[in-house]
């Protein structure tokens, strides 16, 4: 017992010791990298489809001309598409993409459980039912699959915003212009956060082709969905319309976003002992009360097996 106990803790150490050196090696080529002049140019936003026949392509063409059947109401696909954005899916075919997947999912989900029963011989009432029951998962586990992307990403960007903030006082206070400052914190933000890069990417790019910068920045804040970009971009039009210092602003909205983020800990620090009870009473408090109360059981029982 006790050499394994010593194999296992001699492991886990070389586990960890080898984790920190990988970490510390990749922070370090991270920090070398951004000081460095890039050998290729950054990839566009918006790239060409690749050429060639291939069968991912083939099915993800068959998969659109699907769920183009469902694209009839107008109102629902533009809903629809301004969440696949928020996302991070801007190809024109999404909509069509994500509704022939729901389909496809609907219709091949209960395909292996009605085949086993068939091949087994093993049919009951009960099969048909349960059939239905993996259609509607197929149906809507895309939808939660998306919700739960948004989600993620939209936390990326919740994260990422205060250095941004940051990075955008600093730049401003030299001398920079909005669209140079866009661009040059898209450029120091990328290696932190590549949505946030995106993000910035996309809102420069509007107002280099002419459109007007406080409905660029309103469109930066509809394609994220988070609030707190969004109060940013209000912000931002407000002390530009009103002629007073944006660079102020943004220091005030800063200190307001940190102050946000440690209450949010916060608030999940306080929700712990709520979410920890059950799985301490489903887990935890019967393997104690097995230890606990089982040698008393096991000498109760014997005593009355006597008797």
């Amino acid at each position: 017992m006790g050499d394994l106990f010593i194999m296992g803790a001699t492991f886990l150490a070389v586990s960890f010791l080898t984790y920190g050196v990988v970490s510390y090696r990749r922070n370090r080529q991270m920090i070398k990298s951004r000081f460095m002049k890039p050998e290729v140019s950054p990839r566009p936003l918006l790239r060409k489809e690749e050429q060639g026949d291939s069968l991912k392509k083939r099915l993800l063409d068959w998969v659109t001309t699907l769920g183009k059947i469902a694209l009839k109401d107008h109102v629902g696909v533009s809903q629809l598409r301004q969440t696949l954005i928020q996302a991070g899916y801007r190809q024109a075919n999404a909509p069509a993409l994500y509704f022939g997947l729901r389909a496809l999912l609907a219709f091949t989900l209960p395909i292996p459980y009605l085949m086993w029963p068939l091949l087994t011989g093993k049919t009951t009432t009960v099969n048909l039912p349960l059939a239905f029951v993996f259609v509607g998962a197929g149906y809507f586990l895309p939808h939660f699959l998306l919700n739960a992307r948004i989600r993620r990403r939209q936390d990326r960007l919740d994260q990422a915003l205060p250095d941004v903030l940051d990075l955008m006082i600093v730049s401003m206070e030299a001398g920079l212009s909005m669209q140079s400052t866009l661009s040059k914190v898209a450029d120091e933000i990328k290696p932190i956060s590549p949505d946030f890069y995106g993000e910035l990417q996309l809102t420069n790019a509007e107002m280099r082709t002419g459109l007007p910068r406080d409905l660029a920045l309103k469109n930066l804040g509809e394609r994220t969905g988070v609030q707190s970009i969004k109060s940013l971009v209000a912000l931002m039009v407000q002390s530009e319309k009103m002629g007073s210092s944006i660079a102020q602003a943004l220091r005030t909205h800063a200190d307001f976003s940190r102050v946000a983020r440690a209450q949010k800990a916060e608030e999940m620090a306080q929700k712990i002992p709520v979410k920890i009870l059950f799985p301490t009473l489903v887990c935890i408090f019967p393997s104690i009360f097995i230890v606990i109360l089982g040698p008393a059981g096991i000498q109760i029982s014997k005593t009355f097996l006597k008797v």
